[in-house]
């Protein structure tokens, strides 16, 4: 059984790449402008009897968040460099088509 041909426009796959970075850096900047209003002081929570315990959970849940972000800008990266190399492998595979195309063209010609 034969495989279906598979094509990738390497011009489109560069694109989708520029469009991961920028979400990657997207993200990265948005999270980082949200820092200072999720800034919490040991105050905050006035005398309750559990003020610490809800500073002490936002701090681990912003630190989580924190990383999860982090994580996140990390994999559109890494997906942005992935696509860029299948970019890259389709772009000489069609060189290497045409090249062997023209090859073969010139010889049935007789020009060498």
């Amino acid at each position: 059984m034969a495989v279906p041909e598979v094509r990738a426009d390497p011009a489109e796959l560069a694109r989708l790449a520029e469009q991961l970075l920028r979400s990657s850096q997207q993200l990265t900047e948005a999270w980082q402008a949200a820092q200072a209003a999720l800034q919490l002081e040991s105050t905050d929570a006035g005398n309750t009897s559990h003020g610490d315990d809800l500073i002490r959970g936002h701090q681990t849940t912003t630190g989580a968040a924190d990383v999860a972000f982090g994580r996140l800008a990390a994999v559109l990266e890494g997906d942005n460099d992935r696509v860029l190399r299948v970019a890259f492998a389709y772009q000489q595979a069609d060189e290497r088509a045409a090249a062997e195309f023209i090859r073969l063209v010139l010889d049935r010609l007789g020009i060498h």
